[in-house]
């Protein structure tokens, strides 16, 4: 296999939780040494976010996969002063504290810039690093909330709803990574490093749908805001569809060709003529009753896939709607490796556990796939990395224990 894109990259990754993690993860996948700086005893907090399957550390496996972990007590002098070392010749910084903190620490960007000009420094916030927000808490819900994207989820007669899974942390970390690889090779051009300020809000912000239509309508003093539809959409013939066991299956027969091969798949040619259907403006006026419809003939079905067969046969854009339980064992995505199996922690293994089951690489490279560590115990990598900074095994051991007690 070729050279990994990343290999000699050397990656300090202060970060904690999911999206910075999340990105420290990728550069990992692509090649670089992501050395883990982690506190004293407890570690990331996702240590402690524990799945009971085998009292395993889930959370913690997917996002720190490939990395090597590091105990440091950054509020010790002595931690602080092996910590700068590091920083000196990082290719790459990754941090999510609030905005401040690494600069009462003497390691946010100016201080580091100043000893390691082509370091490519990255942090990670909920709200960035500049602004009446800057320094205020915030967490992936919160993010939702704030910008909008919460009120635009949900069934429209009910309150607004969180997206269930953590989509702006991961989003954030991969927009993280994008940005990271982006100065990357700009410093491979010119030799400068920069300084990166990635928010869960901007990552939020940069996907709302309807943002321009609104402000253009506010700005003609016009009162509007973005409803929640549910399972509605925008076009009759795309939206979700209720069958038989409480299976729903999705349908996105959104324009012309596509609702013509949506009633050949029915077997329903009436409704290609039928005024309350035969136009997109006909068929916006009569919804409702086109979705009954169509809900009638999917929900004919004993089993739901069949519906989903059929549609197929037409090629109608649609799926059944899975259960993460269905989607784990998905041969589609098991065939494009997409779920595999990644080395499990050293503590597992000892314990027997060889692998865990897992996302796959999502990105595909034909010259350089993606390679995907096993996760480190806390303070796996103490003696290798430390060793390289000066330290004896014998000193590193005095340092933690120090660090230890301090708790």
């Amino acid at each position: 296999m070729s050279q990994r894109i990343f290999e000699g990259l050397k990656v300090l990754d202060f970060a904690n939780n999911v999206a910075g993690p999340g990105a420290g993860a990728l550069l990992s996948d692509y090649g670089a040494e992501v050395i883990k700086i982690e506190r004293p005893i407890f570690g990331d907090d996702t240590r402690t976010w524990r799945s009971g399957q085998f009292d395993s550390i889930s959370w913690y496996t997917w996002l720190n996969r490939g990395k090597k972990s590091v105990t440091i007590s950054l509020t010790d002098p002595d931690g602080l002063a092996v910590i700068k070392k590091m920083a000196a010749d990082a290719d790459v910084v990754l941090q999510a504290f609030r905005p401040g903190v690494m600069q009462r620490f003497g390691l946010d960007y100016e201080s580091v810039a100043k000893v390691n000009s082509s370091v490519v420094y990255c942090s990670i916030s909920a709200y960035g690093q500049t602004g009446p927000k800057a320094t205020n808490p915030g967490y992936d819900q919160i993010a939702q909330a704030y910008t909008g994207l919460m009120d635009m989820t949900g069934q429209p007669d009910g309150p607004p709803t969180r997206v269930s899974i953590s989509i702006l942390d991961h989003s954030t970390g991969i927009n993280a990574f994008g940005s990271t690889c982006a100065a990357l090779y700009h410093r491979e051009k010119t030799g400068e490093g920069q300084h990166i300020d990635v928010s869960l809000v901007g990552t939020a912000f940069s996907m709302i749908d309807m943002f321009e239509e609104i402000a253009e309508a506010t700005a003609l003093g016009i009162s509007v805001n973005a409803k929640r539809v549910g399972r509605f959409t925008v076009s009759p013939g795309a939206g979700t569809y209720q069958g038989r066991g409480n299976q729903y299956c999705e349908i996105a027969a959104n324009n012309e060709k596509l609702w013509l091969l949506l009633c050949q798949a029915m077997e329903r040619p009436d409704l290609i003529t039928d005024l309350r259907s035969d136009s997109e403006l006909s068929r916006m006026k009569n919804a409702p009753l086109l979705h009954s419809i169509i809900e009638d003939w999917v929900a004919s079905f004993d089993d739901i896939n069949l519906a989903v067969e059929k549609l197929d046969k037409f090629c109608v854009p649609c799926a059944k709607v899975n259960s993460v339980g269905d989607i784990v064992s998905d041969e589609h995505l098991l065939a494009r490796g997409a779920i595999t199996d990644i080395p499990a922690p050293t503590s597992m293994q000892a314990r027997g556990v060889e692998t865990i089951r897992a996302r796959g690489p999502w990105h595909v490279l034909s010259k350089t796939p993606l390679q995907m560590g096993k996760a480190p115990d806390l303070g796996e990598h103490n003696v290798e990395v430390l060793t390289r900074y000066g330290l004896s095994a014998e000193e590193i051991g005095i340092l933690q224990e120090k660090w230890n007690k301090s708790k």
